[in-house]
């Protein structure tokens, strides 16, 4: 079964990217995470703590985060029974350690996409959708962009996309040639930080 990744701080694109990907091919669809918490609901299924502990003791929850003041977990139903669909789930992924459990704990085929906007189109794009916690999108942004510097990406991603520089749609494009085409090799650590211009 098949699964799609996608890593980037806020902004970077992954709700437009994944809607893009759905308008593409029926077969990518958004794997709706567990929230326990407040905040927006759209692409979330809201859980109490009680709810959330039972499912951990049920050892469903593959991977959870936490941000914003709310905690964040993948299912490992939700994921399953959209591949039992013949659907290409897609997964919203912000840290390293997080995405390496999530790849390592399933017996799924992952395409890991790394999306990635400057910080100063992340503050851009937050202000222009009016977002009422900007000043924590550019601190999860900060956040991100140590995780890169400070991590091991070797054979982490197989595509890295500038979303400032490419249209969503051809992004989509890129993701579904990658996912349909021949295997291609992970990017090395140092071609990433480069691209990304986080080179130290």
């Amino acid at each position: 079964m098949t699964a799609v990744a996608l890593y980037g701080p806020p902004t970077a694109g992954k709700d437009t990217v994944t809607a893009a990907l759905s308008a593409l091919d029926p077969r990518f669809e958004l794997l709706i995470k567990l929230k326990q918490g407040t905040g927006r609901s759209a692409g979330y299924r809201f859980v109490t703590e009680d709810e959330l502990d039972d499912l951990r003791a049920q050892h469903r929850v593959l991977v959870e985060t936490r941000r914003y003041g709310n905690v964040y977990a993948v299912d490992r139903h939700l994921l399953e029974e959209p591949q039992e669909r013949g659907r290409v789930p897609v997964v919203h992924m912000g840290n390293v350690t997080d995405l390496r459990a999530l790849l390592s704990d399933t017996g799924t085929t992952w395409l890991r996409v790394l999306l990635w906007v400057p910080r100063e189109v992340c503050e851009a794009r937050s202000r222009a959708r009016n977002d009422a916690d900007t000043v924590k999108r550019l601190e999860a942004w900060d956040e991100t962009a140590r995780d890169l510097v400070d991590s091991d990406l070797r054979d982490l991603f197989d595509v890295v996309v500038r979303t400032d520089r490419m249209a969503p749609e051809q992004v989509a494009g890129k993701i579904a040639a990658t996912l349909d085409g021949p295997a291609v090799p992970a990017r090395r650590p140092e071609e990433l930080r480069t691209a990304l211009d986080l080179v130290t």
